[in-house]
């Protein structure tokens, strides 16, 4: 074996102890790869993503990286499967969509693009060639961002407010277009990991965990901060767990405030592996007063109030959510960054 399959033999060992409950918490050091998502120029982005997937290659075991390409064409991706003009990033914003329909009527009378037409199939020619130039095929894949079905419903309406409105309004168009979403989700997912192999597909652009041996996915829910429990719990909650149900779990990125929702969550029959903690909007007591250690916790956003993340999480001790199953995944690609983290992780696990 080369010095790199020897160490991704030991990062995938790690993260296998650490989800199945054999490790109190686990660190994941990689390169931000930010240096080439959404770029308009594809050419850029494949020679960007070898230097940085390059450089995963070389950080040492403890690191606990797989190796692996971000396809981040955009929140657009699986919108886009309908149809739709995309709208190139500019100006250091994000891709955009001018959206294709105006009523839940409209939705439901679209069909999906043939995957070859897709982001899916953008991202597997993708990694083809970072392989090819590489010269390994022992680099992963993550899904184009891989939105819930009630993100890629609203993504669909020039206005989302109908959405909105036709949830008090068209209850029953509203579950037929999520039933339809749900089993394109489900269809194209399906097809993806079966043609990179289920076990090369290792979660989501969002979060940067790492989901092996072909158990679960990795699924933004963006709206949740943007509906009550009662609307999310019928519209969202029993499609959430169809495509649960059909990849063995699921690990939930949102960046915003969800807390309100955590009781339906935790009770929806949901197999949740992981969930990503949007600090300081939810909180991590937030989330193992409802999960407690049912769930890894990974943690996002900035520590306000506290110099570093090792502070931050030292302010967790002699408080139950101490015990939380962290999943950190900081990207400065900085091996040194580990050892303060563990430091403080350890303080925790002790405690």
């Amino acid at each position: 074996m080369s010095r790199n399959e020897v160490f991704m033999s030991t990062a995938l060992q790690n993260i296998r102890d650490f989800l199945n409950h054999k490790a109190p918490y686990l660190l994941s050091v990689h390169h931000d790869s930010g240096a080439y998502r959404q770029c308009p120029d594809e050419r850029r982005m494949v020679d960007t993503a070898c230097e940085v997937i390059a450089k995963d290659m070389a950080l040492p075991a403890s690191c606990n990286v797989l190796p692996s390409l971000f396809p981040d064409f955009g929140t657009v991706s699986m919108p886009a499967v309908y149809g739709g003009t995309v709208m190139p990033a500019r100006d250091g914003g994000g891709i955009h969509i001018k959206p294709v329909a105006r009523t839940i009527e409209d939705v439901l009378k679209l069909s999906p693009k043939p995957f070859e037409e897709t982001d899916f199939q953008r991202a597997l020619n993708m990694r083809a060639e970072i392989c090819e130039r590489l010269g390994t095929n022992n680099i992963y894949l993550r899904t184009p961002d891989f939105q819930g079905p009630l993100n890629t419903l609203a993504l669909l309406f020039e206005n989302q407010s109908e959405l909105m409105i036709a949830m008090y309004e068209q209850p029953e168009l509203v579950h037929e277009a999520a039933r339809r979403v749900t089993g394109m989700l489900i269809d194209y997912v399906a097809k993806f990991r079966a043609v990179a192999g289920p076990s090369n597909v290792i979660g989501n652009i969002w979060p940067y965990t790492a989901l092996i041996d072909g158990k679960g996915v990795a699924i933004t829910q963006d709206y949740m901060p943007l509906l009550g429990p009662d609307l999310y719990a019928e519209f969202e909650l029993p499609y959430l767990k169809r495509i649960s149900d059909a990849f063995g779990g699921v690990f939930i990125h949102c960046c915003g405030y969800y807390g309100w929702h955590l009781p339906n969550l935790a009770a929806s029959g949901v197999e949740i592996i992981g969930i990503e903690c949007f600090n300081p909007q939810t909180t991590f007591a937030e989330i193992f007063q409802h999960f407690g250690q049912r769930v890894a916790i990974m943690c996002a956003g900035h520590p306000k109030g506290y110099p570093d993340l090792p502070a931050y999480l030292r302010s967790f001790k002699g408080q139950p959510c101490a015990k939380t199953r962290f999943w950190l995944c900081p990207c400065q690609g900085n091996p040194k960054e580990t050892d303060a983290l563990r430091r403080a992780l350890d303080e925790l696990a002790a405690d």
